[in-house]
């Protein structure tokens, strides 16, 4: 229904149209955040989303199978594709995300973007490189409900 409504004649979603999207579901600003969502969606690279790309993003982020949503997690926050998330890409996805939730009362050692991806690298980056691996990522994530929690990803 979302879908149809803000298709340009039906055929796919812009990044624009995946803003507007994302800010009628999301009260706070939710266009960064949806901004990176759109690129993991947009499997092809061509500036915009069809159906099949919708409806396959929709299947990896709500299903149930915590190792898939977290390989999705992960992809989203490697903006640059280098396999590696850095300290820059986690603050910016980290900002993306409390834009988006400013409603939400973050406790004081995760008040901030920044205060949170000290703590998600301090949980996760098992070799101290200042880069998370997919396999980082990964146990960091399945050895601490909090982590699973702090990237929405709880799979209660």
């Amino acid at each position: 229904e979302e879908y149809n409504r803000s298709c340009r004649y039906g055929r796919y979603l812009t990044v624009k149209e995946f803003k507007d999207v994302y800010s009628r579901i999301f009260g706070g600003d939710a266009s960064a955040f949806a901004e990176h969502v759109f690129r993991t969606f947009d499997a092809d690279k061509n500036g915009r989303v069809d159906f099949k790309e919708f409806l396959i993003g929709l299947s990896v982020t709500s299903s149930s199978d915590v190792k898939k949503k977290l390989k999705w997690a992960f992809n989203m926050y490697d903006i640059d594709g280098n396999g590696f998330i850095d300290k820059q890409e986690m603050i910016s996805m980290m900002r993306a995300v409390y834009k988006m939730t400013p409603s939400i009362k973050k406790p004081d050692d995760v008040s901030t973007p920044e205060k949170m991806t000290k703590k998600l690298f301090a949980k996760m980056d098992a070799n101290g490189d200042g880069e998370i691996s997919w396999e980082e990522f990964y146990d960091g994530a399945m050895k601490d409900s909090l982590v699973l929690a702090m990237l929405q990803l709880n799979p209660d």
